[in-house]
């Protein structure tokens, strides 16, 4: 999974990227089918939540979690893999991570919409007792996510 980090804080606006291999099954909880192929042209539904799999045993590494809209940079180049950066001004899809207290941030999760994003990084938050960011500006809170 992604993993983001170094000896810096992480400045709120600044450029991430993820490398992420492809999910093909949705969790036996998801109410859609997972997945984080590359868009096609066609859009496809995105609900994965995997903060389990990336914070277990390590919850205290972190201390908040955040959403960003992401775009994958190979969407619509043939590449069978994804590369998602952080874009919060037209946005493919909506992500969610974990900030890591040393600095940086793992995500913990990929949706087609923001309100997918926004509902799962406060059940996290909630659940872990963390304060919640939310990088997406208002504009695009109530819309799809675009193609």
């Amino acid at each position: 999974m992604a993993r983001f980090g170094g000896p810096f804080p992480m400045k709120p606006y600044e450029n991430i990227t993820m490398n992420l291999t492809t999910k093909t099954s949705a969790p036996a909880s998801a109410s859609q089918q997972v997945t984080s192929a590359p868009l096609t042209g066609e859009q496809v539904p995105v609900f994965d939540r995997y903060a389990d799999s990336i914070m277990r045993g390590c919850e205290q590494l972190y201390d908040a979690f955040e959403i960003h809209g992401v775009r994958d940079l190979l969407a619509g180049t043939g590449a069978s893999d994804t590369h998602y950066e952080i874009d919060n001004v037209n946005p493919q899809s909506f992500s969610v991570y974990a900030h890591l207290i040393e600095g940086g941030v793992d995500a913990v999760g990929d949706f087609s919409t923001y309100q997918l994003a926004a509902d799962y990084a406060g059940e996290l938050a909630e659940l872990h007792g963390m304060p919640m960011f939310d990088f997406v500006p208002d504009g695009l809170k109530s819309r799809k996510a675009l193609q």
